[in-house]
């Protein structure tokens, strides 16, 4: 058994590389609740018995360390929603009808994330091995709780801590829980995969972020000594960050943790073309180069972004008017981290006028930047024919950038579909808003043709490509959109 994984541990120690595994959440066989029914006895799903469940995370992670010696330590997070059995549940999560006995206070979930800490802390100790435990609340309320139930475990312990408070959307604040640990190590959690910018299908640029985030770090806490840099996102089989044009970012944070925290951007993009393909082009070829990344960053960012609130999660579009309500005003709003800003995308009959602004900002926002985005592509495009570029870079450029310009016309006009349609059922249900609609909702219709002609043209696209530019999900949103348009007029 772990015969690879034995392997690639032995090669990490022989190499001087620590080697570690990582769990996002509290996993299991759905054999083991056969073999223990009681288990599944309670209304809100399966019961979390703490007794059972911290010798089955003992026996679990022994299990794990024993069977691969070379291995280094563990990344455990328990505090997600994702697996079968949460913790907590995000506020957002939670039904107004639900009741009270039935939701679990801080209280009980302290007692809970204490017991499996330290069973954890136990077993990883007794095994020689290093713990990491991932703070990856269900929702910012509860990030108290976690870190309350880490703070009497061993110094030994250390803690991953996202980068930003929720996901890792750029226009997000750092986060501040990186400066309430100070007794223990502190490992910064960083997505380079882009689940939230394009997954690296398409350029996004994030040197200088990472480095003004990275500085703040160090000044902010010192025991902040180390960054987990996720490079592939598990909703994506077989893509990854490196060969692809944002491997940039991942070679830049590499840097700026050791010795070239001094770098510029500049520096660092050019180091990584000399490293990466070994080339080194004039100065005014590389302040081009650059300049296009800086330019396909703010137009994929205002694209995928609506005024700076996230659209939908994934860099992805939503698959129904629902889906789109939901991100925008509720799991993903983000006046849970900025109050006051909902109020740009806020729409009301008591206040008709400031709701109009608000539509029309948010309508002159996209079409810039659907504009933009041909312009620069064609930019980009033409550039890549004149800068000798090597083979390898040219051939990921071409695909990169051939469905920026697509991409960003889909959301141009999904985001009008929809605010339109939502104006016309929370303020005024006009002809005009009703035509403004229908003729983006055609454009999506059109734009989800467009999509599956260019997967067909695109021979050497990563699999992550395929799946972002899936015309049925931009059909989706556009029967949606459709029907509620047509309950509209009638």
């Amino acid at each position: 058994r772990c015969i690879y994984l034995n392997r690639l541990a032995m090669y990490c120690r022989e190499q001087g590389l620590r080697f570690y595994l990582q769990a996002k959440e509290l996993d299991f066989p759905t054999e083991l609740l056969l073999s223990h029914k009681y288990l599944l006895d309670n209304q809100q799903g399966i019961l979390f018995d703490v007794d059972f469940w911290s010798r089955w995370l003992t026996d679990k992670i022994r299990g794990v360390c024993q069977g691969i010696p070379a291995l280094t330590g563990l990344i455990i997070a328990l505090s997600s929603t994702d697996g079968l059995l949460p913790i907590t549940r995000p506020k957002w999560d939670i039904n107004a009808r639900d009741e009270p006995e039935n939701t679990r206070q801080p209280s009980q979930s302290f007692v809970l994330y204490r017991r499996c800490f330290q069973a954890l802390s136990q077993v990883v100790t007794a095994q020689n091995k290093h713990l990491v435990l991932r703070v990856f609340p269900a929702s910012n309320d509860d990030l108290g709780t976690v870190l309350d139930a880490i703070e009497p475990l061993p110094p030994s312990v250390s803690v991953s801590i996202k980068l930003t408070p929720e996901r890792f959307w750029p226009a997000f604040p750092n986060n501040p829980a990186l400066l309430q640990v100070t007794m223990r190590d502190v490992w910064v959690d960083i997505d380079l995969a882009g689940e939230e910018v394009g997954w690296g299908v398409m350029p996004f640029l994030r040197i200088d972020e990472l480095k003004g985030r990275l500085l703040w770090c160090q000044s902010a806490n010192p025991r902040i000594t180390g960054a987990i840099c996720k490079t592939s996102w598990e909703s994506v089989d077989n893509h990854w960050i490196p060969e692809t044009l944002s491997e940039c970012n991942l070679f830049a944070c590499s840097q700026l943790l050791g010795h070239g925290a001094g770098k510029t951007q500049e520096q660092l993009l050019d180091l990584w073309l000399a490293e990466r393909y070994g080339w080194c082009p004039d100065v005014t070829v590389a302040r081009r180069f650059q300049q296009l990344l800086e330019q396909a960053t703010e137009v994929l960012y205002q694209a995928i972004y609506v005024r700076d609130h996230v659209f939908h999660r994934h860099s992805q579009l939503p698959e129904s008017y629902g889906q789109a309500v939901w991100s925008l005003y509720s799991q993903l709003a983000r006046n849970h981290w900025l109050p006051g800003s909902a109020q740009d995308i806020h729409f009301t009959r008591d206040n008709p006028q400031i709701s109009m602004e608000n539509l029309t900002r948010i309508a002159q926002e996209k079409d810039e930047v659907a504009a933009d985005a041909l312009k620069l592509c064609a930019q980009a495009l033409e550039f890549a024919e004149n800068a000798a570029f090597p083979t390898a870079l040219y051939r990921l450029w071409q695909n990169e950038w051939r469905g920026l310009a697509l991409y960003c016309q889909l959301f141009t006009h999904a985001q009008k579909a929809f605010f339109t349609l939502h104006f016309a059922r929370e303020v005024e249900n006009s002809w005009s808003m009703r035509e403004i609609c229908h003729i983006n909702v055609q454009a999506l219709y059109q734009g989800a043709s467009e999509m599956e002609m260019l997967c067909q043209q695109m021979n050497e696209a990563s699999p992550g490509f395929y799946i972002m530019f899936d015309a049925g999900r931009v059909r989706s949103l556009a029967d949606s959109l459709s029907s509620e348009l047509s309950a509209l007029r009638h």
